[in-house]
């Protein structure tokens, strides 16, 4: 009980704190917003797509068999993908200089012996080589393919079994030869006419296809982090060591002082967060519903006590206040950058996607885009409530040991 009431008399003694810095708060708060609109407005400038300006993609075929270049003939006939992809064919030299070039963003390329290795039941693949200068494009062309591949996939599948059953069929080669080609070519045809393989690429790319809507999230998600860090080096600016020794000689404990810090930071930063959350919802026109709005609320307290739990660990850690402020800093540069809300994580290496998932920020980011963007219902909150947990429960033990430490 005495406990309680230590923590809700320095809950008290913090917001006086910030009562008696109520005319530079109004500044703190809006500081962020200015630097980060205007950075953030100049990235949306850059990586607007232009629709005057499709997708450059070259196309080999090496394989040369009637069946490949039907495919590659009617792939760069289609008008299906209007102006956003111009599909060419190249021969391999052409291709490389192109890309080295930058005149396409990527080719593909049907390897040798691709129609026997489809008929035999050998694995079929088609090649993407993309250029490093491009790397949003070359993604957009590498899930397109990958949709494609699946039809083949399964187009392989149907032609295997109606081989199989052609052979017992009192017919010659050359019928059943045709017999297979005819299947190629219906699925070929459903291959390229079918919407799902852009449908798919359009709700994959956000940076491209929602850049006003990904980046404005993003926005707010960096300054509401900055905000609540800046509530949080307000609250404990006015405390010094000469102080925390004689509170320690009236009892409270360390504990005590970092519970009621993170309540208050907590309350203000949630605020502060849903609020700017708000107004993003209403200049960006996004119909959402109340079930919604308690989604967004839980991913962001989950990800402020994390952030809020990270900054007390270094304050723990740390005896200098100037170094604890320096680590700090980086430490919010760290957890902004590995999110993917300043950089798309679409820029990361593969070595490092593998790893996103189980950071706190890159899973609170994910899901946020999943609800506000894409319009998900459904959330799954198991990583950060463990961390959660598990975070909180170290700060505690690690409060509990520095404070036996000090006695």
């Amino acid at each position: 009980m005495s406990s309680l009431k230590r923590i809700l008399f320095f809950i008290k003694h913090y917001q006086k704190q910030l009562q008696k810095k109520w005319k530079s708060i109004p500044l703190l708060l809006l500081f962020p917003i200015l630097i980060v609109g205007l950075c953030f407005t100049i990235v949306v400038t850059l990586l607007l797509p232009s629709e005057n300006k499709p997708i450059e993609v070259g196309l080999i075929d090496l394989d040369q068999s009637e069946e490949t270049t039907m495919l590659v003939n009617v792939i760069d006939d289609s008008s299906l993908l209007g102006s956003y992809i111009h599909i060419s064919k190249y021969t391999e030299e052409e291709a490389d200089h192109a890309i080295e070039q930058g005149t396409i963003s990527t080719y593909i390329m049907f390897p040798e012996n691709f129609t026997d290795d489809l008929y035999n039941g050998n694995s079929v693949g088609v090649s993407i080589i993309g250029n490093p200068d491009m790397p949003i494009d070359s993604y957009m062309i590498k899930e397109l393919i990958d949709s494609m591949t699946r039809y083949i996939a399964s187009a392989q599948a149907n032609i295997l079994t109606i081989d199989k059953y052609a052979k017992q069929l009192p017919i010659d080669n050359q019928k059943r030869q045709e017999i297979l080609m005819e299947q190629f070519n219906q699925f070929l045809l459903f291959t390229v006419s079918n919407d799902k393989v852009v449908y798919e690429k359009e709700i994959t790319n956000l940076t491209t296809t929602s850049p006003i809507e990904f980046f404005s999230l993003s926005g707010w998600f960096v300054i509401f982090t900055i905000w609540i860090i800046a509530i949080y080096i307000v609250l404990g600016k006015d405390e010094s060591l000469s102080l925390w020794n004689r509170m320690r000689l009236y009892g409270v404990t360390m504990l005590q002082r970092l519970i009621s810090r993170l309540i208050l930071s907590l309350f203000y930063g949630f605020i502060l967060a849903i609020g700017g959350f708000y107004l993003f919802i209403q200049v960006m026109d996004i119909e959402f519903y109340l079930i919604d709005y308690a989604r967004i609320g839980m991913l962001v307290s989950f990800f402020c006590t994390l952030f809020l739990v990270g900054l007390s660990f270094i304050d723990l850690l740390i005896k200098s206040k100037k170094l604890a402020l320096i680590i700090q800093l980086f430490y919010t540069s760290s957890v902004l950058f590995m999110s993917g809300s300043i950089l798309p994580t679409l820029y990361f290496p593969e070595d490092v996607k593998y790893y996103l998932p189980y950071l706190f920020s890159a899973e609170t980011f994910y899901w946020l885009t999943e609800i506000a963007i894409k319009g998900r219902m459904y959330v799954d909150y198991t990583l950060l409530f463990l961390l959660v947990v598990i975070s909180v429960a170290t700060l505690i033990a690690l409060a509990m040991w520095k404070e036996r430490r000090h006695r």
